[in-house]
């Protein structure tokens, strides 16, 4: 059993140049815990739409959506895709090109594609929902420990714990674990903490809260310990180390790019280059950029170098490790033919409004609208 200690009614006490904590008597447990941030989760948990619902197929879209999406920004997202596939079955029987649609604006498109080739898995099986076992969840494409143990617990009651990032910064508190989160040795002893406070009768609510504290009090760079439900049992808070943990045993460094976009106009239609069929976004739409080594040189981007171009100022987007800057040029071409072999198409205002594009050629696109470059499409 683990034991948490608290500071004794003389406060702390100098011992070796340390501080020691007296144990309050009796020992207090991590089981105490669940009961307060339950209650504290009832009353002050975000009103998210897809804690409305212990609908199976609902769980598990927010739950991939915002693997990757601060929550509050992914309402939107989740009502529109709920409102566009309803079910299982409409999504399983949805076109791969509405599906990216539907994602698009919330990156790391792979979710998107596999959360189609799942409903599509299941469909052949002939089920029209989940299975609720966590070990089948598990199985299906592009779900890991973590979103089987959410739609587990959530959507099925499960006493399963979902750990991600927020569960590891909440409990490496509680416990002022010292070893690195990201190493075996740290995260089995933060699951076998977990495992310990996580209630049989409400599983679900449990995960979820303890996400909601990882998320609003008990943050990465801040902490309100003071109205957290759990600051009788933490460590760190007692300790003063509440923003030295979680430990990591290694950090990925961001590394700034500049490089080129290229806008090619003719008339009021725009040029769009298909990506290849494998890597990085693929077969999306986009206009031709570069920036290596995130992204070499094409003959588009040299022509654009080469051309006698407007500076259309510069766009900025972020991507895995990347930070891009990149300087936007338009080329305004009056043979449209001349690109006919560069594996793209022409398109038009309403084409281009409806086209799938990475944030990058996103931005470009609303840029293009709003200062008249090409009119805006019609209204639909």
């Amino acid at each position: 059993m683990l034991y948490i200690y608290s500071i004794g009614e003389k406060g702390r006490e100098k011992k070796e140049g340390a501080y020691c904590m007296k144990p309050r008597s009796p020992n207090i447990t991590l089981e105490e815990g669940a009961a307060p941030l339950l209650r504290w989760y009832d009353a002050c948990r975000r009103p998210f739409p897809w804690r409305e619902t212990n609908d199976p197929y609902a769980v598990w879209i927010s739950e991939v959506m915002l693997q990757q999406t601060q929550a509050a920004r992914g309402v939107e997202y989740h009502r529109r895709w709920m409102r566009t596939f309803p079910t299982l079955r409409s999504l399983a029987e949805a076109e791969d090109d509405d599906v990216l649609k539907a994602w698009e604006g919330l990156g790391y498109y792979s979710r998107a594609r596999n959360l189609l080739r799942a409903a599509r898995l299941l469909q052949a099986r002939g089920l029209d929902t989940l299975p609720a076992s966590f070990e089948e969840l598990l199985a299906l494409p592009g779900v890991g420990p973590y979103t089987a143990a959410a739609v587990a617990s959530i959507a099925f009651g499960l006493p399963v714990p979902a750990l991600d990032a927020n569960g590891k910064r909440v409990f490496s508190r509680l416990l002022d674990l010292e070893e690195p989160v990201d190493r075996r040795a740290g995260e089995k002893s933060i699951l076998r903490a977990f495992e310990q406070m996580l209630p049989a009768d409400r599983p679900g609510n449990f995960n979820s809260a303890i996400m909601e504290l990882g998320a609003t009090l008990c943050a990465p760079t801040s902490t309100l310990c003071g109205e957290c439900p759990l600051e009788f049992l933490c460590l760190a808070r007692l300790r003063g180390s509440a923003l030295e943990r979680p430990v990591l045993s290694r950090q990925t460094k961001s590394e700034s790019l500049e490089g080129i976009l290229a806008v090619f106009v003719s008339g009021d239609r725009v040029f769009l280059r298909r990506r290849p069929p494998a890597g990085l976004w693929a077969n999306f739409e986009e206009f031709p950029w570069s920036a290596p080594p995130a992204e070499q040189e094409s003959p588009l981007t040299e022509l654009a170098r080469r051309s006698d171009a407007d500076c259309g100022g510069e766009v900025r987007c972020s991507f895995t490790k990347w930070r891009l800057r990149l300087a936007v040029r338009i080329v305004r071409l009056y043979v449209p033919g001349d690109l006919e072999n560069m594996n793209g198409r022409w398109a038009s205002p309403s084409e281009l409004a409806a086209a799938t594009l990475p944030a990058g050629s996103r931005k470009m696109r609303e840029r293009l609208f709003g200062e008249g470059t090409i009119p805006p499409p019609p209204p639909s």
